[in-house]
């Protein structure tokens, strides 16, 4: 059975910490199992924005693209820069999950790509910093579920300050602070994050209260020096505001009544106004960082939370441990070898460029019960680790099809090198187009990237006329393009079929190239380069970029992966760098995910 997860989302302002969400929960054909919340990160506790509007698609975990180039499947009507995961294997997995947990996932997969490729997300002559200034609150999309928990949440939230009005309007001093004690602790948590530990207001709503004839009046004195603290703390244009309460507190109403909603209301208004001053400070603290020092913890916080999250969806550390044992075949060859961390990567990338080169496509999909169940693993299923860098993996590897299929039809040509010809520029620049216009979309469950089933004739068309152009080319002095054009057009639709032996050939050649160089890649960063990464120069070559600008440590910025040794049959440079540029995205992919889940394996 799909369980149906329920959390606290949006709480209103003036809700107890008490009441504030703290977990999620699972009903099983009526049983009730709970569940830590995937709290935000604590330092500084900022919640991505979603980005300006601006041109670029909004980036999606997705599940495997169609066989054909596949069409633009994205949510077309999401408004621009908003990032959704809808990480599944097809939309009956999509519409299992809740709301609730895909707005978590979205929030934390924006957080992901804007660590590892800001590139995607930041607009032209916008910085780093406005990427995480929220113009407006976050909200969920109301559903019939969330529009009735709304309801119940406020219903229960007014149910907890009716029944401390009615404490605390009671005639007994011993019950006014038993009532106020619990108030006491929940105004505590609430301003614990704005002021020192050692502050004078959370040390005096830590303290056991003091016997009093009447704490009422003791109450709205200590609030009123609370005020005041938080006046000198808070923006001057929060002042007004803080101004009006102490000022209601400082001419109190003489019924016991109230004098007892004055200090409901002031507790109420205090946690909303916390909230309010929290996320000030918030954004005085983002503002007064560099770009590389936000740079720095907007990586460590989106680890966090990947590691956070997918915990919490697989059920712990073991089972996620398990998954990536399978999947690598530790259980077989290594289980109780120690690896060093140099070992492990080699060996994740060994196995990950096999997965890749598969013409089934890779996926990592969330476990729709918990615990999550156990299957058989296979190289395309990704293990949990991969949750989030699922969607680069399945572009890099329509990337690395989309090279062989460029090979392939540049092989059909039989062009002679001495005739110029941008014919491979024209073809990679079609395919280019498609592999890039999907990355991060939606698309249809199916094996790679192929031309097989098109359900766009065009594609296929166009692709066939650019082979047919080039044939012309060098046929221009015999004049027999035109009796070879029917002959040839058949060979393009039957080379680009996924089990066509021409295309597994060279597919096969070219992950084996792919997989030595990053074997290289790697002994290179790690002899002797400890302490700074990889080397900032390697054997031959040309400089490149880190992810995000240099967000892992282990690879360094501006470094070079130039391939050294050419590879059968993609011997045209647009090809070669092609290559160059999907071994270094692979090789960005391994780093991230060794930098946080290398304790895992």
């Amino acid at each position: 059975m799909s369980p149906t997860l329920l959390q606290r989302n949006e709480c209103d302002e003036s809700c107890p910490p008490s009441f504030q969400p703290i977990n999620y929960a699972i009903i099983f054909a009526g049983s009730y199992v709970p569940r830590p919340l995937y709290r935000q990160p604590q330092t500084p506790a900022f919640e991505p924005a979603p980005p300006y509007d601006h041109s670029k698609r909004p980036p999606l975990l997705h599940p495997p693209l169609s066989p054909s180039l596949p069409s633009h499947t994205a949510a077309a009507h999401d408004p621009p820069g908003h990032v959704r995961l809808v990480h599944q294997y097809c939309k009956v997995h999509m519409n299992s999950l809740p709301p609730e947990l895909l707005h978590v996932l979205n929030q934390a997969y924006f957080l992901h790509v804007l660590a590892t490729d800001p590139a995607k997300l930041i607009p032209p002559g916008k910085s780093l910093l406005s990427m995480m200034t929220r113009s407006q609150p976050v909200s969920i999309p109301e559903t019939t579920e969330t529009v009735l928990h709304d309801r119940v949440e406020k219903v229960v939230h007014q149910a907890f300050w009716n029944e401390a009005l009615e404490s605390l309007s009671s005639s007994e001093p011993s019950v006014q602070l038993l009532r106020l004690k619990g108030l006491y602790a929940d105004l505590h948590e609430s301003l614990a994050p704005l002021f020192p530990v050692a502050h004078t207001v959370l040390q005096a709503l830590s303290s056991p209260l003091p016997p009093t004839s009447s704490p009422l009046r003791s109450t709205l004195v200590l609030l009123d020096e609370i005020l005041a603290a938080l006046r000198e703390r808070c923006a001057p244009v929060r002042d007004p505001d803080i101004d009006a309460l102490r000022i209601s507190i400082n001419s109190p109403p003489h019924p016991p009544a109230s004098l007892a909603a004055l200090v409901i209301d002031t507790f109420k208004a205090l946690i909303a106004l916390a909230s309010t001053l929290k996320a000030d400070l918030t954004q005085s603290v983002l503002g007064a960082m560099s770009e590389s020092q936000l740079t720095a913890v907007i990586a460590q916080q989106a680890r966090s939370r990947e590691q956070e999250i997918v915990l919490e969806l697989w059920g712990g550390a073991d089972n996620i441990r398990t998954a990536w044992r399978a999947w690598t075949q530790y259980q077989h060859q290594h289980q109780h070898q120690v690896r060093t961390a140099l070992e492990r990567k080699k060996h994740l990338a060994r196995v990950l460029t096999s997965a890749l080169g598969s013409t089934t496509a890779v996926s990592c999909d969330a476990p729709l019960t918990f615990p999550p169940p156990s299957s058989v693993p296979t190289p395309h299923h990704l293990p949990p680790q991969f949750f989030f860098t699922a969607p680069t993996l399945l572009y890099l590897q329509n990337y690395l099809q989309a090279l062989v299929i460029a090979a392939c039809l540049r092989a059909l040509t039989h062009l002679p090198p001495a005739v110029p010809t941008d014919f491979v520029a024209r073809i990679w620049a079609l395919l280019k187009a498609e592999i890039d216009g999907n990355e991060y979309a939606i698309g249809v469950p199916s094996p790679a990237l192929s031309l097989e089933g098109s359900e766009d004739p065009t594609r296929l068309l166009n692709l066939a006329d650019e082979v047919v152009r080039a044939m012309r080319l060098g046929d221009m002095e015999t004049g027999e393009g035109q009796n070879k054009e029917d002959e040839l057009r058949a060979a393009v639709e039957r080379t680009l079929k996924p089990r066509d032996p021409v295309f597994l050939l060279l597919l096969g050649r070219l992950v084996k190239a792919v997989s030595s160089h990053l074997d290289n890649m790697l002994d290179a960063a790690s002899s002797g380069e400890e302490s700074r990464g990889v080397p900032q120069r390697m054997q031959t070559g040309r400089s490149m970029r880190g992810i995000a600008n240099g967000f892992v440590s282990g690879v360094a910025n501006k470094q070079s992966t130039s391939l050294s040794v050419a590879v059968k049959g993609f011997e045209d440079p647009v090809l070669v760098n092609g290559i160059e540029d999907v071994t270094r995205k692979i090789l960005y992919c391994i780093e991230w995910v060794d930098e946080v889940w290398g304790s895992y394996d």
